[in-house]
């Protein structure tokens, strides 16, 4: 009965650990710096990170069912580039414009996903080489260049707000987050992605196609990344080459802490969601309190082991 009541009180702990680090950072933070818990600051945090939660979104779906995308950085970086371009230099409407960056970024991600079931290898690998090949597109778009001086109806979807108090780009990532985490947990589709990460054997033996289950995962991610990238554009009102690099690593650092498997099938969106938050507010509090880039890292790398053991320990026990 014991080890019983060790056992229930250990998994309510392991389910809850995302929300209860949260809570404690925020503490901890409010006691080191009177400029933390304040509307102006919890407002920054929240902005800041809409863009992380919405690719973080699509890298847990694309880990779920079985795969890893390093290319999403430059992904990203493509889809941002050739959005602000075409408004800086062009009169194309900013819908138009919108659409395209999301369509391309669509496309980007069915690439690496017919690349990876055409050449037989793990999707990290496949990706690695994908991220050449984007970057190298991002820069052919960009010249090198920085492209801003955008429309102000570009700008509103990162920068405006909804009756004068509600940030539009904070209510697009709980429209997305919450149609993801729908499809993900209540939707046939959802648990054929869950299926076919878990075991892609048992899940051709159930006849499910497991080969298109994961082109349309990569595929649809591509959509959430495109987006996610004009959210990012149309904040900081600008977009290079280097917009929106290495936000893959963010995203996977979140889909790990929130419990995500590496090796598919297991993952919970609400999880990735605070996950990313936790990273928000550790890198906004430790430069509140005069801790630069460098001890950020360290924090971030010692805080993913942490998680990793405690995750570890309750899959032993």
């Amino acid at each position: 009965m014991e080890n019983t009541n060790k056992k229930r009180i250990g998994k309510l702990l392991s389910e809850l650990s995302m929300p209860i680090l949260l809570v404690a950072l925020i503490i901890f933070f409010s006691i080191m710096s009177s400029n933390f818990l304040t509307a102006y600051n919890l407002t920054n945090i929240l902005v800041q990170n809409v863009h992380v939660a919405v690719c973080s979104t699509a890298v847990m779906i694309i880990m779920i069912s079985g795969g890893c995308d390093l290319s999403i950085g430059y992904q990203m970086s493509v889809a941002a580039v050739l959005v602000c371009k075409l408004l800086s230099t062009t009169q194309i409407p900013v819908a138009l414009a919108v659409i395209l960056a999301i369509v391309i970024c669509s496309a980007l991600g069915c690439f690496n996903g017919i690349m990876a079931l055409k050449l037989k290898s793990h999707t990290m690998i496949v990706t690695l080489g994908t991220m050449a090949i984007f970057q190298g597109i991002s820069y052919l778009i960009s010249e090198s260049k920085t492209y801003h001086n955008m429309p102000k109806a570009f700008m509103f979807i990162g920068q405006g707000k909804l009756f004068g108090a509600v940030p539009l780009n904070v209510i697009i990532m709980i429209i997305v987050v919450v149609a993801a985490g729908f499809v993900m947990s209540k939707t046939s589709i959802g648990r054929k992605v869950y299926a076919a990460g878990d075991n892609p054997e048992a899940g051709r033996l159930a006849g499910l196609n497991v080969s298109r289950i994961k082109v349309l995962s990569f595929t649809v991610a591509g959509v959430l990344v495109g987006i996610s990238a004009v959210l990012l554009a149309s904040r900081a009102g600008s977009a290079d080459s280097s917009t929106g690099t290495g936000i893959e690593f963010t995203g996977i650092t979140a889909c790990v802490l929130s419990g995500v498997a590496l090796k598919g099938g297991e993952g919970t969106l609400w999880k990735v969601i605070v996950a990313v938050f936790v990273l928000g507010v550790l890198s906004n509090g430790m430069q509140l309190i005069n801790l630069g880039t460098y001890p950020q890292y360290i924090a971030k790398g010692v805080i993913m082991l942490v998680s990793l053991y405690l995750s570890n320990r309750n899959a032993e026990a």
